[in-house]
């Protein structure tokens, strides 16, 4: 049993342990329905973009501790989107390792968070680092399966997330910076 002050001070960690206990568990239903993609059946709720940003950045804590990324937020939405909270995280985490992982490589650099209202129906959240950037033959296969520069990775990351993305109603791109690295921007349907 631990004590009213040490539970306080863990409370937020256990928290989102437990939300990421939920989240396998959703990862683990998706694989299971990997035949029927369309029969997913998800806990959608209200969420703000900042919020969820701000929870995958404690999620990442470990792998920004350990490099010289310098971390700028830029959060001017003033409305939520309505997904499922695990799904989202799953996006935005593997946006952010992606991102820290680019910038590993160049010694560190700067993470820019942003989010915005972009139009009457939608808001957006863009990752974006001060990596090497994505290769044109890269760029323009992306989101597709297997797709991967990476030593240790499979190529299934942003072919899924695309497919969490769009099955809310949104969208995902990259984009090369003109000042250089990489942009990732989600467009998801807002909530009124």
């Amino acid at each position: 049993m631990l004590d009213a002050d040490t539970a306080a001070r863990v409370a937020p960690e256990l928290k989102l342990v437990d939300e990421q206990i939920q989240r396998m568990r959703l990862i683990v239903a998706q694989l299971l329905q990997f035949a029927r993609p369309t029969e997913f059946a998800g806990y959608v709720e209200t969420l703000a973009p900042e919020q969820a940003l701000e929870d995958c950045l404690v999620l990442v804590g470990h792998l920004l501790a350990r490099t010289r990324v310098e971390l700028h937020r830029d959060f001017s939405a003033t409305r939520a989107v309505a997904v499922n909270r695990q799904e989202l995280q799953q996006v935005l985490v593997n946006l952010l390792v992606n991102a820290v992982q680019a910038m590993e490589a160049k010694g560190g650099g700067t993470l820019s968070l942003a989010t915005r209202d972009a139009d009457a129906d939608a808001v957006e959240i863009s990752v974006a680092d001060t990596g090497p950037g994505l290769a044109p033959d890269l760029l323009a296969q992306l989101f597709q399966p297997f797709v991967t520069r990476k030593r240790e990775g499979t190529g299934l990351g942003l072919w899924i997330s695309r497919g969490i993305v769009e099955r809310y109603g949104g969208d995902i791109t990259a984009a090369n910076r003109p000042e250089g690295g990489a942009r990732f921007t989600l467009r998801l349907r807002s909530e009124r």
